[in-house]
């Protein structure tokens, strides 16, 4: 940038000049990454999780560590530059650099170093890390957790559209394009992630669920003993194996199933009670009600709740499984409540460089 100096006088200082500087100077718009980099120091968080990665490269040839990279990329995403290859045209800018630990006025790296450094850590060091996430979550969430006497397990996957020839990047029908399919399990009151696996494109919604549970919930067990456990999920979690596990565990779970014949059978007659309401009074209905249903692959009966509603629009049948007991309509207002791990979500969105496969926040499949 060329810098521009004038001089001007004015009539209440004729006798002092003033010097007017247009540059701009070392300014930046993200000033507020400051207090967040002050809660990471406080608690050391991103320096237990660059511990967690190894790094191949030669120590000799290193310009940037481990633990500047993740700081540079994770405070870069935080700020909602999530592409990597924003990195180019940030690496000059002087909160980052501060917040990366880097000496203010020397360049951060650059984009490509950025993407290689992203593509190094092994699926061990992924492991590690989701381990690292967790006992975070111990230390510092723990004493409310104990306070609470319950943890709400809220799971959930999302699209990461992919641009060219990315590996594992497939194309999804459901979203209608080429994108990798992440499944990520909160924790609802603390808002804290404590587990998440990158998967392929194509990838079912509950593929990896139970491995990833099976490692997460023996752990909490141990940690926060007597503690209750609960989990919600939506229609795509629909697994016989998902029930099976959470009933083996204690887990109280409410999760969407889809409708079928024999469930549209069952909440006929109160589907029909609403419609002839509806057209006597033409205001809208909702009731709530549950059954007791066996399919052919389940080993015991279980609990299905469901919603009917009938409006100017038609009739909506909506179904959740569950284990949990009281009202029909007080299961639908906990599992309706997981939509704030969708707002997580779209809150936060984490994009891999483009033509790179970035896998630094989650576990490959």
């Amino acid at each position: 940038m060329t810098t521009r100096i004038a001089q001007f006088s004015f009539s209440f200082y004729r006798n002092r000049p003033i010097q007017c500087d247009f540059s701009g100077g070392q300014i930046t718009s993200d000033a507020g990454l400051l207090p967040l980099r002050a809660f990471d120091q406080r608690h050391h968080l991103t320096r237990d999780w660059a511990a967690q990665l190894s790094d191949p490269r030669d120590e000799e040839r290193v310009r940037h560590d481990s633990l500047e990279l993740l700081r540079q990329r994770i405070y870069q995403i935080v700020a909602g530059y999530e592409d990597a290859n924003d990195a180019d045209r940030l690496r000059q800018d002087p909160t980052l650099q501060i917040v990366a630990d880097q000496k203010l006025g020397e360049a951060l790296s650059s984009q490509p170093t950025l993407s290689r450094w992203e593509n190094a850590p092994s699926a061990r060091d992924l492991v590690r890390l989701n381990d690292a996430w967790l006992d975070q979550f111990v230390r510092l969430c723990g004493e409310q957790v104990r306070q609470r006497g319950e943890i709400l397990l809220d799971i959930d996957s999302t699209d990461d559209p992919t641009h060219g020839q990315q590996q594992f990047s497939f194309f999804n029908a459901a979203y209608g394009q080429h994108m990798y399919h992440p499944m990520l399990i909160f924790e609802r009151y603390t808002g804290c992630l404590l587990a998440a696996r990158l998967r392929a494109g194509n990838a079912s919604s509950h593929a990896r669920i139970v491995p990833m549970l099976l490692r997460l919930v023996p752990r909490l067990e141990a940690a926060f003993p007597g503690v209750k456990i609960k989990l919600r999920g939506d229609a795509g979690f629909a697994l016989p194996l998902l029930y099976e596990f959470c009933e083996f565990f204690g887990i109280q779970y409410a999760l969407g199933i889809p409708a079928n014949v024999v469930f549209q059978r069952r909440a006929e007659p109160l589907q029909k009670r609403l419609a002839r309401r509806y057209r006597r009074t033409r205001v809208p209905q909702r009731r709530f009600s549950s059954f007791r249903h066996r399919a052919r692959s389940w080993p015991r009966q279980r609990r299905i709740c469901y919603k009917a509603e009938h409006t100017a629009v038609g009739t909506n049948l909506r179904f959740v499984i569950t284990n949990c007991s009281g009202r029909a309509s007080e299961v639908f207002a906990f599992y309706n409540d997981r939509g704030e791990c969708e707002n997580r979500i779209e809150g936060a969105p984490v994009k891999p460089a483009r033509s790179r496969w970035c896998k630094s926040t989650a576990l490959k499949e």
